[in-house]
């Protein structure tokens, strides 16, 4: 006969299953005498079932009893991948990413919800644990490991708890902690909503199935919101908030909405800004400085234009806008473009062979303007059409315009020649 705790048949003598919020579940087994327990295992306590791995680093005898981790599902979400690059032009899917992922590490995915199905034309996944690149492309969405070793990216069910299926031993209100008795240990899952006994109903969020030769206890914790890590996550991630908002650093995408100008400077100065993810947790700016990095120059950006904006230092209280989007960026080209320079603007290599060549429009007006000169300029004015003097000023400030003095057809522009749309001031 099987015990009523027991690991691939081996009976248990206790068991502490811990059910956080986010992420696998794992269990702590004390067994009776020392079988020999690898790999995937299956662990009964009643009618349930869970299904996991063996943890070799927390396994091992101590007189005749074996005490061993096994952790939900293939136990490798901690497992370090390799580095991998993804991209598509009709955007990522999140799903093939952490599909990627756990074939890897060998895991099972079941239900996928992500914030959103595509995360970009690019996505660039570090080295490093698996579990890094799942959370990196679901949105905030909280992951799990069920009690059948499936990984699932979706928020848990709250589902009232039968009153008749479990018993309130203790509450204890400031820490959130309600200690239940059960028969069943299914009674009782994440998102359940217990209210038998209590002043107000509370929702389980993290849990310990404990199991004694005597008795099944679930230790629920209930604080928090959908979702939360737990309390002893959420306490390490508020240390590292904490010391990591000190200094707000990288790069923040923003949206231009309004170019703010002067009198003095018709093209803007400074922006308007409206922050292209609210989940970021910054809020729309006004008024920035724009220091794109170039000397000399300056640009007026379209707008609905993206940029990139940076805090000098870490320091919040100096926002600039550092970059500006590329070819493949909304708003990519501006109204206006300045280069400014104290004695000359080169485009292109120092060799004057290397500057850009001419377009045919410009040698088209060329053409044109020599025409004239060429037909106004003949060697003799008509008497008396009121163009002589005109004419003789003309030859007096270009002398050698008159006929048969250059050649007759239009000049040839020397290579550095500037395009039309090139405005030297």
């Amino acid at each position: 006969m099987t015990a009523f705790a027991h690991v691939n048949g081996h009976p248990a003598i206790a068991i502490a299953v811990h059910v956080p919020g986010v992420g696998p579940w794992w269990a702590d087994v004390t067994l009776e005498g020392d079988p020999d327990l690898s790999g995937a295992v299956t662990i009964g306590i009643g009618e349930l079932s869970l299904e996991g791995t063996v943890d070799p680093g927390h396994s091992g005898t101590h007189g005749l009893q074996r005490r061993m981790r096994v952790v939900a599902g293939a136990g490798a979400w901690g497992s370090l991948l390799r580095a991998r690059s993804y991209h598509n032009d009709a955007q990522v899917r999140a799903r093939t990413v952490v599909e990627d992922a756990a074939r890897e590490a060998g895991e099972t995915l079941g239900d996928f919800a992500p914030a959103a199905e595509r995360i970009g034309v690019d996505y660039v996944r570090q080295a490093g644990p698996a579990s890094r690149a799942l959370e990196d492309v679901i949105g905030g969405v909280p992951w799990w490991v069920g009690y059948d070793g499936v990984t699932r990216v979706t928020s848990r069910a709250s589902v009232a708890a039968d009153p008749a299926a479990y018993q309130v031993l203790e509450h204890v209100p400031g820490d959130r902690v309600v200690v239940l008795a059960v028969d069943d240990p299914r009674a009782v899952v994440i998102g359940s909503v217990l209210s038998q006994g209590l002043d107000e109903p509370q929702t389980v969020r993290e849990l310990v199935l404990e199991v004694a030769p005597i008795s099944v206890r679930v230790r629920a914790w209930c604080g928090g919101v959908d979702g939360a890590r737990g309390r002893i996550a959420g306490a390490l991630r508020g240390i590292v908030r904490l010391v990591r908002d000190e200094k707000l650093f990288g790069l923040w995408r923003y949206r231009v909405v309004r170019v703010i100008g002067t009198a003095e400077d018709p093209d803007g100065e400074r922006l308007e800004l409206q922050a292209v993810r609210r989940d970021a947790g910054l809020p729309d700016l006004l008024a920035v400085d724009m220091w794109p990095g170039i000397a000399g120059a300056h640009s007026k950006p379209a707008l609905g234009a993206e940029v990139l904006v940076e805090f000098v230092e870490g320091d919040r209280r100096l926002p600039i806008v550092a970059h500006f989007g590329g070819r493949t960026a909304p708003g990519y080209v501006p109204q206006r473009l300045v280069l400014s320079a104290s004695s000359a603007v080169v485009i292109g290599s120092h060799d004057a062979d290397d500057a850009p060549s001419l377009a045919s429009k410009s040698n088209e007006l060329f053409d044109s303007i020599a025409a004239a000169l060429d037909a106004f300029c003949t060697p003799l004015p008509v008497a008396n059409d009121g163009g002589a003097a005109l004419q003789t000023a003309v030859r007096a400030v270009w002398p050698g315009r008159a006929s048969g003095a250059i050649p007759p057809g239009p000049p040839t522009p020397a290579a550095d020649v500037g395009s039309t749309k090139v405005v030297i001031e």
